[in-house]
């Protein structure tokens, strides 16, 4: 029991410790250059599409006035040039948006026999004017009428395909198939492949066409234009859709660009409603609209627009004469810009809802695009958002719902404008936990359809029992589901619930809410088993 004596082993883990260190000092970096990139990209966003807002919008208003044919030729050159600027801003955005994993698809019915022929149609006219031929060789008769997807986004890969097949072909033809290679009850995998007679590639740039800002050679840009951005986000779109994508050319040959995809079949309940309201110019009479921007071209964009539907415009130039003419002033909406000197639109909406107005409809105008700044909209208090630049219909629309003059969407050429408070829920959260394993996504959404559905149930039995603090535990059990899941619209109402069950007393709207939450998740788990049977069927 004598201590006589010890033995040791000494390691200099001095490099080690200093890896470490260096490791960490190089992830901090790394992140911070990230959030860098993503300030600039939102303020590159709003400053360009600040001005492309009051461009497109007054080209626009400039088509209602009487012009001669060649002040009609002008016009129309500016705004080919602004649609075609605007689509390089959107390259780039979309392409920080799958980089920072903060592009999510959607999941709704769509037919896929319409996407084809628009798509063909809006490039039939570029196809006309070098004399190509713009073909459909083949539509499997076998194509399920309605599939479940994002319409856009295919939409999206289409045009930017058939797009470069006619800017790359001075002869010949462009010919778009589609065939159904594999047909489940539940699903179809689809092979859409897109043909030229164009000027074909190298092997070697074959390799190399899906790199980011990739042209075959500098003449190649000199000649055909382009970012060289567009292959490299249809790849990621596939990618995410759960696709994949294939070239094949040969130089002086022409190209042929396939990709196949697997999507659930729907059904007509699964389309989204597209009926079209009448306009007339009184629509907005007599309805006092305030108009906050700092910039003077987009207040007059707005302002145009609306009082040639009879509105009363007053305007404000940033968040705090907002408030100062709403305190002495009504109106019956706000529109507000979010990036302002002196107060931002954030700011000036939250003294809104704490001084003014609970109900008072606020409509963000933004001009950001990334993914998560228009959700911030609707989380600070605003009813909904319009992103810049807009089109005339887009912003009738939105105002009109929330003025009560207009309960449909007006029908637009790409999609309905969202008019809803909140999306039914946001897997953006998990998915960031998850780091790009969506296995981990599926088994989150697979507990909360399992769990959910059963704690409602006995959430609401003890409701009727006039158990509330019975009914307060399970409502805490709900709460973590719902905030994983970005249900935003039940967040607070589940929190209040809980909150007056644990007092031990019931009150007049506790059944209204119960009522609210039941319905809500009733939507929200409908709508995710449509989601994850596409992401099982991936």
């Amino acid at each position: 029991g004598d201590l006589v004596g010890s033995i040791g082993i000494h390691l200099d883990i001095t490099d080690q410790k200093q890896l470490e260190t260096d490791l960490i000092e190089a992830r901090e970096q790394a992140e911070e250059s990230t959030r860098s990139k993503e300030v600039f990209l939102a303020n590159m966003s709003h400053e360009i599409r600040t001005p492309m807002n009051a461009i497109l919008g007054m080209s626009h208003q400039l088509t209602k006035t009487k012009l001669d044919s060649r002040q009609h030729f002008y016009l129309d050159t500016i705004n080919s040039a602004s649609e075609n600027l605007l689509v390089i801003i959107n390259d780039i955005l979309d392409l920080s948006k799958i980089e920072a994993g903060k592009l999510n698809l959607e999941c709704i019915g769509f037919e896929p026999k319409t996407i084809i022929s628009h798509a063909m149609q809006v490039m039939m006219h570029k196809a006309e004017e070098k004399g190509l031929s713009i073909t459909n060789s083949h539509c499997d008769t076998t194509l399920s009428p309605i599939l479940m997807g994002d319409p856009y986004r295919l939409n999206q890969v289409l045009l930017n395909l058939i797009s470069n097949a006619i800017k790359f072909t001075e002869n010949g033809c462009v010919d778009l198939s589609c065939t159904v290679i594999k047909d489940n009850p539940a699903t179809q995998t689809v092979l859409v492949v897109v043909k030229d007679t164009g000027i074909g590639m190298d092997e070697m740039f074959v390799n190399n066409l899906f790199e980011k800002f990739s042209q075959e050679d500098v003449s190649v840009t000199r000649r055909y234009g382009g970012t060289g951005l567009g292959m490299s986000i249809c790849k990621d779109l596939i990618e995410l859709m759960g696709g994949d994508i294939t070239v094949e050319s040969k130089k002086g040959a022409g190209t042929c660009i396939s990709f196949k995809v697997k999507f659930a079949k729907g059904s007509k309940a699964n389309l989204p409603s597209r009926e079209k309201i009448s306009i007339n110019k009184d629509m907005l009479a007599n309805k006092k609209i305030l108009v906050v921007d700092d910039n003077n071209m987009n207040r007059l964009v707005a302002k145009t627009i609306l009082n040639n539907f009879g509105a009363i415009i007053t305007e404000a130039v940033n968040g705090k004469e907002a408030i100062g003419l709403l305190m002495h002033n009504e109106a019956d909406l706000v529109l507000m810009d979010i990036q302002m000197p002196v107060m931002g639109g954030m700011e000036a909406t939250k003294i809104i809802r704490e001084e003014i107005s609970q109900s008072l409809p606020v409509i963000a105008l933004t001009a950001n695009a990334i993914k998560g700044d228009n959700e911030k909209c609707l989380e600070g208090g605003m009813n909904a958002y319009l992103s810049k630049p807009f089109k005339e219909d887009e912003l009738l629309q939105i105002v009109s719902y929330w003025l009560g003059v207009g309960n449909e969407a007006i029908k637009t050429e790409d999609k309905a404008v969202a008019i809803l408070p909140a999306k039914l829920y946001d897997l953006s959260s998990i998915r960031a936990i998850s780091r790009g394993n969506e296995k981990f996504v599926v088994k989150m959404i697979n507990m909360f359809l399992d769990q959910t559905p059963l704690h409602v149930a006995e959430m609401t039995e003890k409701y009727h029992y006039s158990d509330y603090k019975g009914m307060a535990a399970i409502a805490h059990k709900i709460k973590p589901g719902i905030d994983n899941m970005g249900i935003f619209s039940l967040k607070e109402t589940i929190r209040e619930i809980e909150k007056i069950g644990k007092a031990g007393t019931g009150t007049d709207s506790l059944g209204d809410m119960l009522e609210t939450v039941s319905k809500n998740l009733n939507q929200v788990i409908d709508s995710l088993q449509k989601e994850f049977v596409v992401m099982a069927a991936n």
